[in-house]
């Protein structure tokens, strides 16, 4: 049974046209996003392509010894991977889910047979992929010019743009290679802002009490999302 563009969660394939939709429609699969659940990776070639629901994937570019960073992140207003509509079967960055969701899986092949059929399919995915590449040069003036405090901030306050709530579900772990910093430095730049009062936390989630406020301690590390 089709997948009805009415009960869609994911933002850039609800806001096609019906004609446009169903080009997808007929391959779309509905399926549980765990995390750690790997979407893309530079050792294979694109399969399937992915478009989040709710939850969160994470894109990380990472070094020949095993240095790894965060370039971006997709949430329920995008898809993964853009190498596929930009003409590439394979992808620079290992993308996996961080948080866990739902969302929607076609083949690669559908993606690309779309784009390539209507104009008005490309200018939607090609708008996301300007916002998503926008996202990656924000990244890295964030990681050269802020502070860890302020860069923690800035992924908490993204995070919270796509769940469309305060609480995150993050672990020591996983900031710890968001950011590119020792768990030393993630569990002090938490303390600090849990200090400010920004945050209230427990074991593997934080909690935004103060939005305002996080978002004026971060600065121009961050901007709110066309969600």
């Amino acid at each position: 049974m089709q997948i009805e563009q009415s009960s869609v969660g994911n933002l850039l394939l609800a806001s096609l046209s019906p004609g446009d939709y169903a080009l997808f429609a007929p391959d779309l699969v509905r399926v549980d996003l765990i995390r750690r659940t790997l979407l893309s990776s530079p050792e294979q070639p694109i399969v399937y392509c992915w478009f989040l629901e709710n939850g969160i994937a994470s894109m990380v570019a990472t070094s020949r010894d095993g240095q790894e960073t965060e370039a971006g992140i997709v949430g329920r207003e995008g898809m993964i991977d853009v190498a596929t509509i930009m003409g590439s079967p394979r992808t620079p960055l290992r993308t996996f889910i961080q948080i866990s969701g739902k969302g929607l899986r076609i083949p690669a092949r559908t993606m690309i047979a779309a784009y390539s059929a209507s104009e008005t399919v490309r200018r939607a995915f090609n708008q996301f992929t300007f916002e998503l590449l926008c996202q990656i040069a924000q990244t890295a003036l964030a990681n050269a010019s802020y502070s860890v405090e302020q860069r923690l901030a800035r992924r908490l306050l993204m995070c919270a743009d796509r769940l469309d709530r305060n609480e995150i579900s993050l672990t020591h772990e996983s900031l710890s290679v968001m950011l590119n910093v020792r768990r030393a430095g993630v569990t002090q730049a938490i303390q600090s802002l849990q200090s400010a009062g920004y945050l209230e936390t427990r074991r593997g989630s934080a909690r935004i009490v103060n939005r305002r406020g996080l978002e004026e301690f971060a600065q121009d590390a961050y901007s709110a999302p066309s969600l």
